[in-house]
């Protein structure tokens, strides 16, 4: 069965509210990402990634400062999060909390979180499977600090990375080390979070295995449903290609004729 999901994706109620919480009208947004001026009042509606990355370069326009993606996740209410992402905040520990945000992550995108855990570090990357051009840097900036702050809220504790590193250049800015607490990387070769593994363990206080038990058999449904829909869309492309292959058809004057 394939698992590739469909080009969707959702902007969810608490990207919005952390919006509006910087100062910043959905409506002016959506204007200068030219997306319909309803989209923030639709929680059910969907963008492609291409225009999802539109949504966010109109973000870095309309707020140019290299800590705009650290702000909107400290602005975001937790309260408000998708189901997807509110499990992580009630998980076991900051390990489990990581493992659901990257299993359920592509109920609201294609995106990939992808994670390894050896020889005492963490790595983390993000990997957008649609995308025709570089990830804008605060939807990068977004996906490390949300990890971070899932690791600070969960566990009460400011926890820092062992580093970070960025593909873009040097923003001039002490923004990224600030919040981060560790060294930053500029000019790398790729977008890269790194955790200790001794704080993957770390309890959450908050840990609610009775929320976990409602959401976490519902999230799996919706992800089964998901696949299942991307499998039977690919199977369909599958075999339309193979039957049209080496075809002509006739024009439509032809046809016509």
């Amino acid at each position: 069965m394939s698992g590739i999901p469909a080009d969707k994706c959702k902007a969810p109620r608490a990207f919005w509210h952390a919006v509006e919480r910087l100062g910043l009208p959905a409506s002016a947004l959506l204007r200068q990402a030219r997306l319909p001026a309803t989209l923030h009042l639709n929680e059910h509606a969907f963008v492609t990634t291409a225009q999802y990355f539109e949504l966010w370069r109109a973000l870095e326009d309309l707020c140019p400062e290299p800590a705009l993606g650290i702000r909107l996740v400290e602005a975001a209410d937790t309260a408000i999060h998708p189901p997807s992402t509110l499990a992580a905040f009630h998980a076991r520990n900051y390990r489990d909390g990581i493992a659901r945000i990257a299993r359920f992550k592509r109920l609201c995108s294609p995106e990939q979180l992808h994670v390894a855990d050896e020889k005492g570090e963490c790595t983390i990357s993000s990997e957008w499977l649609y995308a025709k051009e570089p990830t804008p840097a605060v939807a990068t900036d977004v996906a490390f600090a949300f990890v971070v702050e899932l690791g600070r809220r969960g566990t009460g504790q400011h926890l820092t990375p062992s580093r970070v590193e960025f593909r873009r250049p040097d923003p001039k800015s002490d923004a990224h080390r600030t919040y981060f607490g560790c060294p930053v990387r500029y000019g790398a070769p790729r977008d890269l979070l790194v955790l200790r593994s001794t704080d993957l363990d770390r309890p959450f206080p908050g840990h609610n295995p009775e929320l976990l038990e409602i959401l976490t058999p519902a999230l799996s449904a919706a992800l089964g449903e998901l696949s299942a829909q991307s499998s039977i869309c690919e199977q369909v492309k599958s075999v339309l290609k193979r039957s049209l292959a080496g075809r002509s058809f006739p024009t439509l004057r032809a046809s016509l004729a």
